[in-house]
Parts: structure tokens; sequence; C-alpha cells
């Protein structure tokens, strides 16, 4: 398994009940979108709109006045948009954390030649990103991937830390991507979004996915200077967002401008992360090692095989043993709804 959601192996097919090993929004998706997805159907015959003009702009309108609809391009979910940065900047040296998420090394095997060095995060640290990270940029580094939170163990970059981190790569020339696909649905760290236009060598990608619970939709979307976007736009096909991502993307930045549904979204996930730890905790006390989180996801350690005791009972988690830097006795568990984490437990405890 290389990523949360692959559930239609024939090993998992029609067994799973419950799937904790992706990991989405447990608040409701808003009403809107859903009436933005359903409308869509009323212009399939129709091409969507190749500059993607309304999704733009109702983006732009919700992050801040320092960003502008062309300082931003959308993409068929965040996976296409590493790929195309990978493209358009064809690096030779890339920088990425370890443990992180698999998609950046897949986008960058559109550079067969990219040599690709990691930085580990340790564990007596609970895989918080530290200072000397920045020594690991050095002048030879061309580009770093850098998730805020981190996937996965769900810890945020301390923002002085993050500032630092843009401003050496920008001195030395490296183009830097941050993930923040996670971060609306995170209690702590900042966006850097602010900062493209100062920053040139920075690109920030986010999406709808996760926050609004619509991964079969794939909204992602890329936020740097023009003149950045406008080179991804010679490297991205063209339509490259169907009708119904560009309109489900529209409604998607309009809740986040006018409604509180990224607040109560926080405010779920914070106290079911609490629940979901503590009743672990207490389930297996001696047993079982939790990190700490700041987003809508926990990273445990264990001795239990805990993959093979919840797919016994019908639940998906994410066996965590391939992701460089942990190995086996790693699994990361979603925070899903409060019924959804009784079950999990109450699941797991009869084993």
């Amino acid at each position: 398994m290389k990523h949360g959601g692959e559930i239609y192996s024939q090993e998992l097919k029609n067994k799973i009940k419950q799937d904790f090993s992706v990991n989405i929004n447990p608040y409701p998706c808003p009403g809107s979108v859903y009436t933005a997805l359903k409308d869509s159907f009323d212009h399939i015959a129709e091409y969507p709109d190749a500059g993607q003009t309304a999704f733009r702009e109702s983006v732009a309108e919700r992050i801040s006045n320092s960003i502008n609809a062309d300082n931003i391009v959308g993409g068929n979910g965040a996976s296409e948009l590493f790929s195309a940065i990978v493209s358009a900047i064809k690096p030779q040296r890339a920088l990425l954390l370890a443990p992180s998420f698999y998609g950046y090394t897949h986008a960058l095997l559109r550079e067969p030649d990219c040599k690709v060095t990691t930085y580990p995060l340790r564990e007596y640290n609970d895989f918080k990103l530290a200072e000397d990270f920045l020594d690991a940029i050095t002048p030879d580094t061309d580009i770093i991937f850098l998730a805020n939170p981190n996937n996965p163990t769900g810890q945020s970059v301390d923002p002085a830390l993050m500032l630092r981190i843009v401003k050496r790569t920008n001195d030395l020339g490296a183009t830097l991507v941050v993930d923040e696909c996670f971060l609306n649905l995170s209690s702590k760290g900042e966006s850097v979004k602010d900062l493209v236009n100062e920053f040139k060598n920075l690109f920030v990608v986010d999406a709808y996915t996760k926050l609004f619970s619509i991964p079969g939709v794939r909204v992602g979307l890329c936020i740097s200077c023009k003149e950045n976007i406008d080179r991804l736009k010679t490297v991205l096909p063209e339509w490259n967002m169907s009708v119904f991502a560009q309109n489900v993307g529209v409604a998607c930045a309009k809740e986040l401008a006018h409604s509180d549904f990224k607040k109560k979204s926080v405010e779920i996930i914070e106290r079911e992360r609490a629940f979901l730890i503590n009743s672990l905790l207490e389930l297996f006390p001696e047993k079982v090692t939790i990190y700490p989180s700041d987003t809508n996801f926990i990273l445990i350690r264990s001795d239990l095989d805990l993959y093979e005791i919840c797919l016994s009972q019908g639940i998906l988690i994410r066996d965590c043993s391939n992701f460089e830097g942990l190995g086996k006795g790693y699994y990361r568990i979603a925070i899903k709804s409060h019924e959804d984490n009784k079950h999990l437990i109450t699941a797991i405890s009869h084993q």
C-alpha cells in the first residue's frame, strides 16, 4: 500500500466496512458543495473553462489581498501539481523528509537522473522538524518538498523555522514546494501562501480533497508568483480540471471565505483526536506509543499487529512499514466521527 484508501485490490475488496487509512475531514461536507456537484451535470456537454477563471478568482478571494488569480492554477488534485512542478523545474538534486508522503517521490520519477537526499526526522523528537534541517539545504539542492503538517507524522512546522527555510532556499536558488493539504485541518502551523510574490522560489500546493471529503472529485491548487504559474501552465494538460472539479472548487472556496466550516472542522478533529488517543492508551497502556499530531490522523508504534487486528474486523488502517524512516510496527489511523471512532475502539478491544 503506497497510499491510504487503496481498497480496490482483490485482497481487500468486499472486506472493508470502515476505512481509517484515508485522512479525510470527519466534519460533514457542506450542502453547497454537493449542490455544485449536482448542478455540474447540466454542463457535461460543455468543455470546462481552460482558464479556470471562476475557480482561480474564488480561491484568490478567500486567501488574502496579496494574492490574485494570476498567482493560482488548479489541478487534478495535488498530485498532478507536484508532477507539473517537477516537469517545469527539471531538478537534478532533491531533498525530502523521511518519513513523508510518497507522492513527492513519485513526482520526482519524471526526472530519473534526479538524486534524492532524505533528511531523517527523529523519533526521540516526536518526528518534529528540527533547525538542523537548514543545514541539509545546500547550494547543490534544486528542489525541496516539505509538508506542513507532515504526513504520516502529523507534525506542523514551527512558523519561525518555516520562514527561515523559505529564506534559505531563496538565497540558495532552490525551489521550495510546501504542501499545505492538511493545514486547514490543523490546530497549529501557519500558511506561507502570502509569501509567494516576495520569494520567487516558493510554490504552495493545497487541495480541497481531504478538507471537504471529496477525494473522488480531485480539486488541487498551486499558488506561486505569476511567472511560476505561467511556467506550470505550459506543462499541465489543457482542461486538466473538469466542470465538476471547477464548480465544486468554487463552492469550497466560498465556504472557506464566508462560513465557519474550517473552524468547526478543527474543533471536531481536536476533540475526536483526544478521544481516540486516550481510548487507545487506555486499551493498550503498555503496548502502543502515540506521537503528537496537529491534524486529522495519528501515528502509532506498537508490537501488536494492529493492521491485521483491525482488518479482521473489517477496518482498514495504514500500515506504515513501507515509509522510509519508519518500518514494521508503525501505523497511521485517521480521525473520524465519534461513532466511527467508538466502533474502532470496540472492534479492536475484542481481540
